[in-house]
């Protein structure tokens, strides 16, 4: 649906990208300043077809009058609508095909061939003749991509670590073959005439073991004549830094375990135990997936299985040479990056088998690496492999995550020297995937929340493993919104803001793209799929608004505000275009449920009356006479709300879930009756009327499960503290206290696999439910008016 907004009211023109909620105080005085206005409001979902002009504030969200004879009135001129709905959808489509291509032929993980790398293959003399390379692909790939300006290297950003490094490895190898001089001496220009540009480069964008391996080419231009200045100020500061790194890094270490040196053996001294290192190989013959490290090893030893791993490289790479494999961390960031996008669910089968490979690799003790296979672990895969397959059901214990502990801090990697933001982000959006008495988990999230604001509050969230498009954004939103009240919708819409697609790069010895993880067919079939989502919620809110005022639920207090809350909870938990029905009974029932209660409250209802009121559900027929009591509105509104979700429900399924509808709100009217003014299980109530009406709870003898039964009743008690703390009745860090714990038990319930008698749908609407009580309990309205606009009524650009 697009946002039309008059001359007179421009008020979401001054709601710009959401960096932060503490950023929001201009934005928000901007809302409150404009005020009410009227809003123009025109879809492109079938149903809606022309402008729709619209009063509405958004303070008290009084938005419309009869919507639904306007839409029948103008149905006539519905075609151009239907257009773009349907391209839309064909759009989506073929997107959708063309991701589960790319998931499905993932295989080892695809990245840009690399211009170091496959210098230091092309290094290698052939064993016969070693006037020639023993890989002359990787010589002519060499000459086959300098850039314009005479360097190598990521074309698109400039990067001077990376430029000068790539190209500094270029000129070596073209030097050393005597080959293509013209290409060398415009690659001894650029070097000459951009080396200086490292006092000035961003240190946090210093390539990896930089400090090690451009001294080290440096001592090998130097030994080849190359006209290079080596006295140059800017070189003896990067040869402090590595003797700086020497000092931190003890040689008996270097020997004994595998560490982040073995990325870059190429720039270590020639006082190397080769017999103690090569142990330290990974089992397909590389050194920490590097083809550098790896060649440099095979100069040195010989080494068979370095050499094959070689010539498995170069065949892989058409010539050239890259990191490899990146399996592991190009199946984890890819069903990231497309859930966060708000898409995964067109990839559930693909998901599986991408994590069933991840699991495979799984080491409990230790964690996992980029690549298979590795004996070398790393925080920033482990932690999200520990996240990604807890979150889908496999068994997988935290305790992996001491192996990058040390005292109190948390780190990366064995040998790292500075900590990295988004491996620190990382980390604490896995830390709160946790169970009850995860310590580790514990420490971990309090260390990274810490890190992370320190991060924001200095303006440090440069990163040194990725250029990406708004990482202060994505921190933000985290520390703001933990994952216990973050709505799927919010998340989505503003990730899609955050997330840059083709453009993010990924920094290693050198720059390097992922596709499989950033690219823009991601970016475009969210926005598609977002903006057809959307859609079809705008026109469910135009029902929806229709419903409230037949239903005359105005007499028990409910404004409209709340239904549009209500409403938004539900969209931006279940927003699939095809759950409308498990959408709209979500939102319906919440403000059934209010009138109910309103009603009880306000009659100051002894346990005769509500009792009085149970037995006339039990047994009531529809009423419709020109002088209607309140109770006879409250039982008609609920009778035909069930009513109409059986039928619905029955047409879509061909199951009758009325008897079963019945006895759950029965039961809900008799917790009523007792509280008299709260409901302990008005949350179960959601969650059962949600189930049943998406065919989810095929029967009733679920009821009487026993892991049920703890959902049920942990989710009552977490909605009723977090209930308390919104209405202000309780405040304390006792009362947080816990909610913590409570919601770390709910999450070992739905997500621990603990029972194979309930269906994981189910299972997740319980936690679905819960994630909007907290975010009610804990977010400002100001902050729910920004969401709801951005969720509801903005498009997707």
């Amino acid at each position: 649906m697009q946002v039309i907004i008059t001359s007179s009211h421009r008020l979401f023109c001054h709601l710009h990208q959401l960096k932060s909620p503490t950023s929001l105080s201009a934005q928000q005085a901007e809302f409150k300043k404009h005020g009410p206005g009227n809003w123009l409001f025109q879809t492109e979902g079938s149903l809606l077809y022309k402008p729709l002009r619209l009063n509405c504030a958004p303070s008290d969200a009084s938005y419309l009058g009869n919507v639904i004879e306007y839409l029948e009135s103008n149905r006539s001129n519905n075609s151009e609508e239907k257009d773009i709905q349907v391209n839309r959808k064909i759009q989506i489509k073929s997107l959708t095909e063309e991701i589960k291509h790319m998931l499905n032929s993932m295989e080892d993980g695809r990245s840009s061939v690399l211009a170091y790398e496959t210098a230091w293959v092309s290094f290698i003399p052939n064993t016969t003749n070693n006037q020639r390379p023993m890989f002359p692909s990787c010589l002519e790939w060499i000459i086959d991509n300098q850039l314009c300006d005479g360097s190598w290297g990521e074309e698109i950003v400039l990067c001077i670590y990376d430029r000068l490094l790539n190209t500094l490895a270029c000129v070596v190898a073209l030097t050393l073959w005597n080959t293509c001089l013209h290409k060398r001496n415009k690659g001894v220009i650029f070097i000459k005439e951009n080396l200086m540009k490292l006092e000035t480069e961003e240190v946090e964008h210093m390539t990896c073991g930089f400090e090690l391996v451009f001294p080290a080419l440096l001592e090998k231009a130097k030994q080849l004549g190359i006209d290079i200045p080596y006295d140059a100020p800017v070189l003896k500061d990067i040869y402090v830094r590595r003797e700086v790194k020497f000092t931190r890094i003890p040689k008996d270490v270097i020997h004994t375990i595998p560490t982040t040196v073995l990325f870059s053996l190429e720039g270590l001294r020639d006082d190397l135990d080769w017999q103690r290192l090569l142990k330290l190989q990974m089992p397909d013959g590389s050194f920490l997936t590097s083809p550098a490290s790896t060649a440099f090893a095979f100069m040195e030893t010989n080494d068979e299985t370095c050499l094959a791993y070689l010539q498995n490289v170069v065949q892989k790479c058409n010539g050239g040479a890259r990191q490899y494999p990146l399996d592991i961390v190009t199946r984890l960031w890819a069903i990231d990056r497309l859930q966060r996008l708000g898409i995964s669910y067109y990839f559930a089968e693909e998901f599986k088998e991408l994590l069933d490979h991840v699991f495979r690799y799984w080491d409990e003790e230790n964690g996992i690496f980029c690549g298979r296979n590795s004996n070398f672990f790393d925080v920033d895969d482990t932690c999200m492999a520990i996240r990604l397959l807890r979150l889908h059901g496999y068994d997988v214990s935290p305790e992996a995550l001491n192996n990058f502990k040390d005292g109190d801090q948390f780190f990366c990697q064995r040998g790292e020297v500075d900590g990295s933001p988004s491996h620190m982000f990382n980390l604490y959006r896995c830390s709160q995937v946790l169970f009850p008495g995860e310590k580790i988990l514990e420490e971990a999230k309090n260390f990274t929340y810490n890190f992370l604001q320190q991060c924001l509050a200095n303006n440090q969230c440069l990163d040194k493993w990725v250029i990406a498009k708004d990482i202060p954004g994505e921190i933000r939103y985290a520390l703001e919104f933990p994952w216990y009240a973050s709505l799927p919708r919010v998340e989505a819409r503003l990730y899609i803001e955050q997330y840059g697609g083709a453009d993010d790069i990924w920094i290693g010895k050198t720059l390097f793209r992922m596709p499989d993880i950033s690219n823009n067919v991601y970016l475009q079939a969210a926005k598609l799929d977002y903006n057809r989502c959307q859609s079809q919620h705008r026109f469910e809110w135009l029902i929806m608004q229709q419903w409230f005022e037949k239903c005359n639920f105005q007499q028990f207090g409910i404004s409209k505000k709340y239904l549009l809350v209500s409403y938004f909870l539900a969209a931006a938990s279940i927003f699939e275009v095809e759950k409308s029905r498990e959408r709209l009974a979500w939102a319906k029932s919440r403000i059934i449920c209010k009138m109910t209660t309103s009603y009880y409250n306000e009659k100051a209802t002894t346990w005769t009356t509500g009792n009085s009121l149970l037995m006339e559900f039990k047994d009531y027929p529809s009423r419709n006479n020109g002088n209607e009591t309140k109770e006879i509105i409250v039982l008609n509104n609920l009778h035909q709300f069930l009513h109409q979700l059986s039928e619905e429900t029955f047409e879509d399924q061909g199951k009758d879930i009325h008897h079963q509808l019945q006895k759950a709100w029965e039961t809900w009217l008799m917790s009523l009756r007792e509280e008299k003014d709260t409901c302990q299980e008005e949350a179960e109530l959601l969650v059962r009327t949600i189930n049943l009406s998406g065919g989810h709870m095929t029967h009733d003898d679920i009821l009487f499960d026993a892991d049920y039964k703890n959902l049920s009743n942990l989710t009552n008690k977490v909605c009723h503290m977090l209930n308390e703390i919104q209405n202000e009745k309780v405040t304390g860090s006792s009362k947080t206290t816990n909610i913590e714990f409570d919601m770390q038990a709910l999450v070992k319930l739905v997500f621990g696999n603990i029972s194979n008698n309930i269906n994981q749908d189910i299972k997740q609407i319980f936690f679905t439910v819960v994630k909007t009580f907290y975010y009610t309990a804990h977010v400002s309205e100001e902050i729910i008016n920004f969401h709801i606009s951005k969720v509801l009524f903005q498009q997707v650009q």
